[in-house]
């Protein structure tokens, strides 16, 4: 194999340039593939790190060699070889990896024939689960492509299952970690293209791999990046797959929490603009409309977000109470009507914005864009032949108010986000052109609505660092415990005297 350079024509005709160079002296070849954003800047980290020889035997500088991911697998085959030749590294920062396993790992493997040096890869691609999820097992997919023997390398998916079914020769159930390794594959992530570029300070670099021992790393010094490797327990490369459907699946709880929410403040704002404006029920001109009145509707979404999931929790806490109810003592049985008859106001006020949640949530989750299987959160069991995953429509009603629990800390934030907004909107508001009755004839509010404004300064504070905490993720129940159990529900009922304190005198008008 030579190092040149050298007009290729490929099979289709068009006519593709070899980079190759010839390699320096004391210097160690990556191959780099992908010549997008992401590419070009680990091209650029890449060019100013170093690999490491051996164990203290010294560091070699890298010679890179960056090459469009899909230029390089149009090339034939001997050019590829050719290209991937005395490479130390090949590093795949494109996309569609799967696709290109096979051919890639035959190259590789014919380029390291009869040579001493060593060649691993690192997978630096970032795939969707849901709208790329044929590229998650692309590392995977590598690995046993390189680990086959023969040219007809099988195709794994995420867990671990083989999809070609004439590759007999192949059992996706073997134990690779008693076998010989000799290829290394890693998959690195957690970094963005400004941390590999090494222009933006030393970030983590979260790694996964097999055909590695335990923690180990790759060899290369990138200046912009230190490698840490993922626990022990997940750090091969199936576990990185679970690690990156779970992180789709804590995304798409967020996405659900928003459709709630927008849910909820579609028909409070139906309510405003139908209680007060002039053309409806109400006075105001419909030039109020855009901030004055949709910020009662911001205010009341608020309220509700943060408290949808302890009326979820109370609703299934009283439909579990109803299956028992005959063998419940007396005064569980009195309790549990009294309960009831109290949910009765919250289930209609809400009634609306859940017909609306359930349109926005299957819309948006629908099954077409998830393999028609998941038409919920990613990875959310779904057999087939039940509706939207649900068996019955009890318990598909039943599944929704769990979700509203689950969703406990998603509709906290975005709640506090709608009240935050009233808040900022109240300050404009809280004028005598708008609120000429607040205020006395010395010019300053009255004690109801001084009230008001405390006690909504005051939760709007309590809840601030409620939210702060919930985005910090999770910790210890000791350390959660003041926040959940005490200054959550103390900051909504200083929301709830704050909307009470206006008075309650004319909101049944729009019945009128």
């Amino acid at each position: 194999m030579s190092s040149r350079r050298m007009d290729l024509d490929n099979t289709d005709g068009t006519n593709y340039t070899s980079f190759s160079k010839v390699q320096p002296e004391n210097t160690k070849k990556i191959v780099i593939l992908g010549s997008g954003r992401f590419g070009s800047a680990c091209a650029q980290g890449m060019r100013d790190s170093y690999i490491e020889i051996g164990k203290g035997q010294g560091l070699m500088r890298c010679n890179v060699l960056h090459i469009s991911a899909t230029k390089f697998m149009r090339l034939q085959f001997s050019d590829m070889v050719d290209e991937l030749y005395g490479a130390e590294f090949v590093v795949y920062c494109g996309t569609h990896l799967p696709n290109y396993t096979r051919k890639l790992a035959k190259a590789m493997k014919e380029a390291r024939k009869n040579t001493t040096d060593s060649m691993e890869f690192i997978d630096f691609s970032n795939p969707d689960p849901v709208y790329e999820k044929d590229d998650v097992s692309g590392a995977i997919d590598m690995h046993s492509a390189l680990m086959a023997d023969g040219d007809r390398a099988p195709s794994v998916v995420s867990m671990g299952k083989v999809l070609d079914d004439e590759d007999d020769d192949w059992d996706a159930r073997t134990n690779i970690d008693d076998e010989p390794k000799p290829w290394k594959v890693w998959k690195i992530t957690e970094v963005a293209s400004l941390d590999v570029a090494g222009t933006e300070g030393t970030r983590r670099g979260l790694v996964y791999g097999s055909g590695t021992s335990k923690g180990e790393v790759p060899r290369v010094k990138m200046p912009g990046l230190v490698w840490e490797r993922a626990p022990h327990e997940k750090s091969d490369l199936i576990g990185e797959a679970h690690h990156r459907i779970m992180e789709r699946a804590e995304i798409d709880r967020w996405y659900d929490g928003f459709a709630l929410g927008f849910a909820v403040f579609c028909f409070t704002s139906f309510y405003a603009i139908t209680r007060y404006s002039k053309d409806v029920n109400g006075s105001e001109p419909n030039e109020q409309i855009v901030m004055y009145l949709l910020d009662k509707a911001f205010a009341w979404t608020g309220l509700w977000m943060m408290v949808v999931s302890p009326y979820a929790g109370n609703m299934l806490a009283i439909g579990a109470l109803y299956e028992k109810f005959g063998s419940l003592p007396f005064m569980d049985k009195c309790v549990t009507l009294l309960s009831t008859v109290l949910m009765i106001i919250p289930c209609i006020f809400i009634s609306i914005s859940w017909v609306l949640w359930i349109f926005f949530r299957n819309y948006f989750f629908r099954g077409a864009e998830r393999g028609n299987k998941n038409p919920l959160y990613q990875a959310q069991y779904s057999p087939d032949g039940y509706t939207n995953g649900i068996e019955g429509s009890q318990a598909f009603y039943h599944s929704m108010l769990v979700d509203m629990v689950t969703l406990k800390g998603e509709t906290g934030n975005v709640g506090f986000f709608y009240a935050l907004v009233h808040s900022f909107l109240g300050f404009i508001i809280c004028d005598v052109a708008y609120k000429g009755y607040w205020f006395l004839p010395s010019g300053r509010l009255g004690w109801r609505f001084e009230v008001s404004m405390m006690t909504g300064a005051v939760s709007t504070t309590l809840l601030f660092c409620v939210a702060l905490r919930s985005l910090f993720g999770h910790a210890s129940w000791i350390r959660l415990k003041p926040l959940y159990a005490y200054m959550s529900p103390i900051g909504m009922w200083f929301g709830v005297v704050h909307v009470m304190a206006f008075g309650a005198k004319g909101w049944n008008t729009l019945f009128n």
